[in-house]
C-alpha cells in the first residue's frame, strides 16, 4: 500500500502540475477525496491554484498558501496546508517547485511529511534543457533532496514535445529516462501520455509500468 502522501516536484517544463493534477482526479476516479496541495512559488504559470474551481467540481480540494491574493507568493507554514498533511483520512497531492527556492518551502513540512510516510516523484521531460542525461537528472534530484530534506523515491517519465510529440519520441525519451532511473538507483512509478497521443499511438505505447494518460488543463502541455 502507497503512503498517503504524493509529492510530484521537477524541473521548470517538465509537466509535474499537470501530472500532479490529473494524479489527483484519478484518485477522485478511485473514490477518494484528495487534498490537492500547491507548494509552488517558483512558476508564475500553470499553477494548480489557478484551477481550484475546476478541481473543485472534479472532487479535488485544492489546498494554496491563502486563497485571497492568491497571485502573492508568501513562503510561509500555513496552517491550512499543515493541517491537510496532518490529517489521516484523505489522500494528498504536493505540487512542488523544482528548484532550491521550491525545496525549501517544502522542507517546512518535511518533518511532518516524514513521520507520515510519502513517495516523492521527480518528473523527468528529457527533451527540456539538462534533463537528457543521468548526470543533469542526478544534479536536479540531489539538489531538490538537499533542499527539502527529503528523499526522492521515484521518477517519472514524461517524454513529450508538446504537440509535436509522436509515439516513437516518447519511446526515445522513455529509454533516456531509464537510463536516469538505472543509474541513480530510482525506480520509474509511470509514464506519462497525453490523451490525444495515447488515442493516436493505440498499441504502441505498451510497458510494463503503469502509463498515467492525461487531460490538458492548459492548451500548452509542458
Amino acid at each position: 500500500m502507497l503512503p498517503r502522501i504524493t509529492i510530484f516536484t521537477g524541473r521548470f517544463g517538465s509537466g509535474k502540475t499537470e501530472i500532479a493534477l490529473n494524479y489527483a482526479v484519478r484518485l477522485v476516479n478511485r473514490g477518494e477525496t484528495p487534498f490537492l496541495v500547491d507548494l509552488d512559488v517558483v512558476t508564475p504559470y500553470f499553477r494548480t491554484r489557478e484551477k481550484s474551481e475546476e478541481m473543485a467540481e472534479r472532487g479535488v480540494e485544492v489546498v494554496a498558501p491563502f486563497q485571497v491574493g492568491q497571485y502573492v507568493d508568501i513562503p510561509a507554514i500555513s496552517p491550512r496546508i499543515l493541517g491537510a498533511i496532518e490529517q489521516k483520512s484523505r489522500p494528498v497531492v504536493l505540487d512542488v517547485g523544482g528548484d532550491v527556492q521550491g525545496a525549501r518551502v517544502l522542507s517546512q513540512y518535511a518533518a511532518v511529511i516524514g513521520r507520515l510516510g510519502y513517495t516523492m516523484n521527480f518528473v523527468v521531460n528529457p527533451y527540456r534543457p539538462f534533463m537528457g542525461t543521468a548526470a543533469g537528472v542526478e544534479t536536479a534530484v540531489r539538489e531538490i533532496e538537499s533542499s527539502s530534506h527529503l528523499s526522492a523515491s521515484h521518477l517519472v517519465s514524461n517524454p513529450n514535445l508538446m504537440s509535436e510529440s509522436t509515439p516513437e519520441l516518447v519511446l526515445a525519451g522513455h529509454l533516456q529516462v531509464q537510463e536516469a532511473s538505472r543509474a541513480l538507483g530510482l525506480p520509474i512509478s509511470m509514464l506519462i501520455v497525453s490523451e490525444s497521443l495515447f488515442k493516436e499511438a493505440n498499441d504502441q505505447l505498451v510497458f510494463e509500468l503503469p502509463i498515467l494518460v492525461i487531460h490538458r488543463f492548459w492548451r500548452h502541455f509542458l
